[in-house]
């Protein structure tokens, strides 16, 4: 059980992803790809959809810092337009991903349980907190066997 799920510090998790602006949760899901095709491929995550977003965001990130260097006033309007309503299906893309997730652990390892609320709020630390957890109680496990 433990080698699927892998272990990673979660202050570095919440770091990235405020430090990036969101690109790293769109990296965290393309890591954790192997893991969760190894529990279940039949439980659908668009990781297409994830790599699409992350360049995409990448892209943004990069347009917003030179764009008014490169771009006409009615380029950043546009720009603008397309983030507002990419940011939306970033949201709908970010809470469908993590509901598939929490199904995915839940019927994975019968001791994780994911709060919704607590998932709604912190998203992929939740998930990275209870992920470690699972891989701390498998080698607590592995040691007194």
């Amino acid at each position: 059980m433990t080698e699927v799920l892998k272990k990673k510090k979660l202050w570095i998790v919440i770091l990235l992803s405020i430090v990036t602006l969101g690109i790293y949760v769109g990296y965290w899901f393309l890591s954790a790809k192997s893991s969760f095709q190894l529990i279940n491929k039949k439980n659908y995550i668009p990781f297409k959809w994830w790599i699409v977003a992350t360049i995409y965001l990448s892209l943004s990130l990069i347009i917003s810092v030179i764009g008014e260097f490169v771009l006409t006033i009615y380029g950043l309007y546009m720009l603008d337009s397309m983030d507002l309503i990419l940011t939306y299906f970033y949201l709908a893309l970010l809470y469908y991903s993590i509901y598939r997730v929490k199904e995915l652990l839940e019927e994975y390892d019968d001791e994780i349980e994911l709060n919704k609320y607590l998932l709604f709020f912190f998203h992929i630390w939740y998930i990275q907190y209870k992920m470690n957890q699972a891989v701390n109680r498998g080698l607590a496990n592995e040691k007194t066997a």
